[in-house]
């Protein structure tokens, strides 16, 4: 059985834009004319932020069981089951699944967060 998913970290640069470890796509602020549009590779497990999914995967909701849930079921899961999106995308257990983990500064207490899976 795989592990739970590995997780890096990135508070002094976390504006730095994300690329899949796996392919080097960048997954957010790909087109220049569009910084906050988002380009999902197909190792793309999930893009999220602290208040909503931006991106998930058909594997994620398979891995984390979210197939036939609503929105607002999907919502109260990562909410009140594991403490934020961040809490509950550290449940994800698919081989070398990794989880980049980016923080805004204090006073702000935003983050984002992307998560990548090889492709079998």
């Amino acid at each position: 059985m795989p592990g739970l998913i590995q997780r890096t970290e990135l508070k002094t640069f976390y504006y730095t834009p994300v690329h899949c470890p796996f392919c080097g796509v960048r997954v957010m602020g790909a087109d220049p004319e569009d910084e906050t549009r988002i380009t999902a590779c197909p190792h793309t497990l999930f893009i999220a932020h602290d208040t909503a999914f931006e991106y998930r995967s058909e594997r994620l909701d398979e891995n984390l069981r979210l197939n036939g849930l609503s929105e607002r079921e999907i919502k109260a899961k990562w909410n009140e089951d594991a403490g934020g999106i961040d809490g509950f995308t550290d449940k994800i257990s698919l081989a070398d699944a990794i989880k980049v983990a980016a923080y805004a500064p204090a006073p702000s207490a935003y983050g984002s967060y992307y998560g990548f899976a090889p492709v079998e």
